[in-house]
């Protein structure tokens, strides 16, 4: 984890930072079947490019508004804690 928060700081100054709600595991689907977001792709608000698994519940993780995805900082199954820069949105 402590690998990731050195990109994360310098991507900050390009976006906005998403933050992890809780501790748990990070992914970028819940299920084989979901299309993952990547560096590059749009997003509008509201539209959920993340979850983070809790006590065997995936918990949804949208953006606050429209930007493009210009990092994400963690690998799917890492553990990310509560307040982690998961992604960052310009």
């Amino acid at each position: 984890m402590q690998a990731a928060a050195p990109a994360a700081s310098v991507a900050a100054d390009d976006g906005q930072e998403l933050l992890s709600p809780l501790e748990g595991k990070f992914f970028l689907v819940k299920s084989s079947s979901g299309t993952p977001v990547q560096i590059g792709d749009t997003v509008k608000k509201g539209r959920t490019v993340c979850y983070i698994e809790a006590m065997k519940t995936y918990n949804a993780v949208s953006v606050e508004s429209d930007g493009i995805i210009t990092s994400i900082c963690f690998n799917p199954g890492d553990m990310v804690s509560k307040d982690d820069v998961l992604m960052t949105i310009k």
